[in-house]
Order: C-alpha cells, then structure tokens, then sequence
C-alpha cells in the first residue's frame, strides 16, 4: 500500500512539473552595446570607453537577479565587453551569433530558452530587427548613435502572446525620451 501511494505521488508530481514547465513564460532581453571608444574612426571593432565600461557593470547589476541562462553577442570586442561583467557573475560564457542574420538569431534565442530568459547584447542597427524578428511591434524605427541607455525586455507568455517593455539603465544616454515604461502588446 504505501509504495502505491508513493507511486501515486511520484506521478502526480511529475505531472505537475511538467505541466508547469509548459506554463512558463520565456523572456528574452536585448541591449545595444555600451559606449565605444571613438579615439580612431577607422577602428571597426573597437574596445569600449570608461564610461561604456561602467555601463556594463550597469547593466551586469540590473540583470544580475533576472535568472538568465544564456547571453548571445556578436563577435565585436563592444558586444562581448557589455556582456563580460553579467557573464562573469553568472559564470556563463556568451554565445557568438552573426549580425548579419538576425531571423536566425530571434528563432534560436526562442527555441533554445522556451520557459528560460536570455540576453541579447547587439548593435544600434540590429536590435529593432531582432525585436520585430520576435514578433513584437516597437515604437520607432531606429536607434540612433546615442541610444546606449535603453533596454529592451520581450515576454513570450504559454499561449504566444508577445508584450514588449522597454526601460532604461545606468546613466542616461539616449535620443529617444518617451520610452521610459513603455509597454506593447503583440500576438
């Protein structure tokens, strides 16, 4: 009798953990790189400045209790840098995706974290895209060149409802002023 009734409750609670694994919603969050070093304009790929340092170290404190699993960068010393403190802290090695591909980017963030959370680190040209890849509406176009502040939050509930919030971290840095809060739906 009591090895059935062990039984029972093993089946029922694998049941429900699955079932709740099913239930969970997965969120990805996407950032612009941090402040780069401008001394040489013909540097394609340079470091990040003191300033865009501390705003990784930013970013690493907002993010730090976010339970993400994975970080994606691309291959650019900026992206990696952003994402070195948070990385370091969670002991997690960032993944290099190609920004020239940014469907494949979205569709992989998606189906390597359903139920999990994820960080994005791209480029001013990249993040809308990436954001529309994802099946979210966003408010603007474009991110101009002094748009370091901005983070950008894509919650996929079980049922693929979309709903994008955008905030701001670290010191403020930015060309677009009325997207403190915003919050947007998508099916």
């Amino acid at each position: 009798m009591l090895n059935k009734t062990i039984i029972i409750l093993f089946v029922i609670a694998v049941t429900l953990s699955n079932f709740n694994a099913f239930a969970q919603k997965t969120t990805i969050w996407l950032v612009r790189h941090a402040e780069k070093l401008t001394t040489d304009p013909t540097d394609k790929n340079p470091e990040l400045s003191a300033v865009g340092l501390e705003r990784a170290a930013d970013l690493a404190k907002t993010l730090q209790k976010e339970k993400i699993t994975t970080i994606y960068t691309t291959h650019y010393r900026r992206t990696i840098a952003t994402a070195l403190p948070l990385a370091t802290a969670l002991q997690l090695t960032p993944v290099i995706y190609n920004a020239k591909d940014l469907n494949v980017i979205a569709i992989k963030a998606l189906q390597e974290n359903k139920g999990k959370t994820a960080l994005i680190v791209g480029h001013s040209n990249t993040l809308i895209p990436i954001i529309k890849a994802l099946n979210c509406e966003v408010p603007f176009e474009e991110l101009s060149d002094e748009d370091y502040d901005m983070l950008f939050k894509v919650v996929i509930d079980e049922h693929g409802n979309r709903k994008l919030t955008i905030s701001k971290y670290g010191k403020a840095h930015h060309a677009h002023p009325k997207t403190k809060g915003t919050t947007m739906m998508s099916n």
